[in-house]
């Protein structure tokens, strides 16, 4: 497995996260921010990027 891939998913699935557990929070204490839905859409676009460099055997 190439580093690259290992390193680029992780940290797409890490901000991925920190959007969705980010939305959850403002969406119970009623603040309605912006920032979390790019956080979201940059780990999916990262994380399908990551899927289609996949090094293949």
């Amino acid at each position: 497995m190439s580093i690259g891939w290992i390193v680029g998913s992780s940290l797409a699935t890490v901000v991925l996260l920190a959007g969705i557990i980010s939305l959850f929070i403002g969406i119970r204490k009623s603040n309605h921010r912006r920032w979390p839905w790019w956080f979201i859409g940059f780990g999916v676009a990262a994380l399908v990027s990551a899927a289609i460099n996949y090094p293949g055997t």
